[in-house]
């Protein structure tokens, strides 16, 4: 199902539509296509695998726009994704949005709203929640294919993402990557990252599992049962990142034969693991 918020202008249809165009094209991940009469923005971020389309189309597509305030004329302008998104990812097409709003003085609308509004960020979000929350209260047995975990967490997990390769200086560090596991019969997702122990290795936020490759088998443990044999060998990436943790070259080869020899009460419960693409924040 698609969510849409639609731009709409007060009093004038008028808007430089080439610097709207030349704004969007210059975004990161987005590129213009012409279909048919119709000119789409394309969004395709592939960090946070998030896709959207702004669509110029001929004609109005707002449903019942006879009840909205007259003095809002409808530009034919909107951009629609899909309502199965977490909201972290849905705030990068708000800014966007807010951004287009202030600079060529156009309001929003969505059929949540009571009517045309001047962008309140607020607002445009608590509509697409609540579409979200209908849209899984009328399609249950469809959510239960997706993974859960909390909105901070997963708001976390995308900003590391997001400024992972802005991290300066660790050339040779590896990056412990994200993996995701659930208990068969449960939504609930389990944070993990994947560890082989052939580098200095950065740990990224919201981790509470960890699967570490020994060389002769992979076994599951709680990373703060990890984290507290090796704590005096980790430190901050960087003071800005507080949640964002090493082991550095000087310290890796002793957190290295820690690892290797303590005993670890390993997770027995059976887990499944399951594609970040198929996690949502409900």
């Amino acid at each position: 199902m698609k969510f849409r918020y639609y731009f709409f202008k007060e009093g004038t249809r008028v808007y430089d539509k080439a610097e709207l165009l030349t704004y969007l094209e210059a975004q990161p991940y987005m590129r213009l296509l012409q279909e048919g009469a119709i000119k789409v923005a394309k969004y395709h971020n592939t960090v946070i695998n998030m896709d959207a389309d702004f669509i110029f189309n001929t004609k109005s597509i707002v449903s019942n726009i006879q009840r909205l305030d007259p003095k809002y004329l409808d530009l034919n302008i909107y951009v629609e994704f899909d309502v199965l998104n977490n909201t972290y990812k849905v705030s990068k097409i708000v800014d966007m949005i807010e951004v287009i709003c202030k600079r060529f003085g156009f309001s929003v609308y969505n059929e949540y709203f009571e009517d045309v509004s001047p962008f309140k960020r607020a607002l445009l979000i608590n509509a697409f929640e609540l579409v979200k929350v209908g849209y899984k209260k009328k399609y249950e047995e469809e959510f239960m294919n997706y993974s859960r975990l909390d909105k901070e967490s997963l708001a976390s997990i995308y900003s590391f993402l997001e400024i992972k390769d802005q991290i300066q200086n660790l050339d040779g560090y590896d990056f412990l990557n994200y993996v995701f596991f659930k208990e068969n019969e449960s939504r609930r997702v389990y944070v993990g990252v994947d560890m082989d122990l052939k580098n200095p290795f950065v740990i990224p936020p919201c981790v509470k599992l960890v699967r570490i490759d020994t060389g002769s088998s992979r076994i599951i443990v709680s990373y703060e049962d990890l984290k507290k044999k090796i704590d005096k060998y980790l430190g901050l990436v960087d003071a800005r990142l507080y949640d964002v943790l090493m082991v550095d070259e000087k310290n890796f080869k002793k957190a290295r034969k820690i690892i290797l020899k303590a005993k670890f009460d390993e997770v027995k419960v059976a887990l499944k693991e399951v594609p970040f693409a198929q996690v949502l924040d409900l």
